[in-house]
């Protein structure tokens, strides 16, 4: 199947997000390939764990969530999003007694809406771009149907997610990109999300490995893996020296250092608390580079984490970062970094295919925290 046809203008998709639709069919082999090694069972229990853990995660509870869960299951993976299971799904989302943190239709759908929803889905293409363009045209239906876009709206995600389940792609946790304001486009800011989105559940599927398994043996790090920790190093000390001067504009005393360890270095378990829990495979090596700035009594620490996922070994490597600010008044995360923006490096790739993303993602990071500390 050419994965990049599409009822509009295909050259109106940017080339960056083509290259994204390239890479989630890329890892989406290695995770298909992974699954069918194993027992049906243990792909059973990840994916109702992993369900519910996305569904909790996006504050949902009580009918809402097992609606979701009902919807999303493997069970209903290949039926097709037609104008009748349109307008069942909006009346079902409509009869709840309460949505939680999104707004639901006001009315059911009406078979002109529920054609405009349903439609969308028989798009050619890429699961993507069908997702894509299902979820503007929901939701160009619901606000033409009663108007206003005071809070994210449930049907459109959960129509996406409909079309990417029968594409057999997990399931997504909620969201909610900006729409293109002209229908006829191709939706690149919602594909490029909906992407995104997919990678982070593929990564998580692969990392799911279930409750008492003992940690791998250790096996030596793959040249990949080694080159990508190095450069992600020796970038964030680059950082040190501009950040410190800035910082020492606001504190003469402030301090910018950079620390590093892992899990095959002895150090790993004394490391960063943000680096334990970025780690998507339990017992997976992982390595952390941390950028500790220290300005009066606050303490910000940045956390740069390579490590492998998947077990057994896949080879996929994922970058993140993360943040926590320490002060007088307490501990909270630095807001702006989520895990579903790492990057992920395919077993096939060298590091200068993906630098230019992870330099960025290093560079936003130091950012967030510089901005964060001024404000501070």
């Amino acid at each position: 199947m050419d994965t990049l046809r599409l009822s509009a203008d295909p050259a109106r998709l940017p080339d960056s997000v083509r290259d994204e639709l390239t890479d989630v069919d890329r890892l989406r082999r290695i995770w298909s390939g992974h699954r069918q090694a194993q027992p049906r069972q243990a792909r059973e229990d990840a994916r109702r764990s992993l369900l519910r853990a996305r569904i909790g995660e996006a504050g949902v509870g009580g009918p809402l969530a097992d609606l979701l869960a009902a919807t999303l299951e493997d069970g209903m993976a290949g039926r097709a999003l037609t104008p009748g299971y349109a307008a069942e799904l909006a009346g079902l989302v409509h009869s709840l007694p309460d949505p939680g943190p999104f707004r639901s239709p006001r009315a059911p759908l009406g078979p002109e809406h529920a054609r405009a929803v349903a439609d969308p889905a028989a798009v050619p293409g890429h699961p993507l771009v069908r997702a894509a363009h299902t979820y503007t045209g929901t939701l160009a239906a619901l606000t033409a149907l009663d108007g206003g876009r005071e809070r994210p709206r449930l049907l459109p995600w959960l129509a996406a997610a409909v079309v990417l389940r029968r594409a057999d792609l997990p399931p997504l946790p909620p969201v909610h990109p900006a729409a293109s304001a002209d229908p006829g486009d191709p939706p690149a800011a919602t594909v490029s999300a909906l992407a995104r989105a997919v990678t982070a559940a593929l990564r998580d599927e692969l990392s799911w490995t279930p409750p008492g398994t003992p940690p791998p043996p250790r096996e030596p790090v793959s040249p990949l893996a080694s080159v990508t920790r190095r450069r992600v190093m020796e970038h964030l000390r680059s950082h040190r020296e501009s950040v410190g001067l800035i910082l020492r504009g606001l504190d003469p005393g402030a301090r910018a250092v950079v620390r590093s360890g892992g899990s095959d270095t002895g150090t790993g378990a004394d490391g960063p608390s943000e680096a334990g829990r970025a780690v998507l495979t339990p017992g997976a090596a992982h390595w952390w580079t941390a950028l500790e700035l220290l300005v009066d009594d606050a303490t910000l620490s940045l956390v740069v984490v390579v490590q492998e996922i998947g077990r057994p070994r896949t080879g996929v490597l994922a970058v993140t970062v993360d943040g926590r600010l320490t002060t007088p008044d307490g501990v909270r995360d630095l807001p702006g970094i989520a895990a579903a923006e790492g990057v992920t490096v395919m077993p096939t790739d060298c590091v200068d295919d993906r630098w230019p993303r992870i330099g960025d993602l290093i560079d936003e990071g130091v950012s967030l925290a510089l901005g964060e500390l001024t404000r501070v």
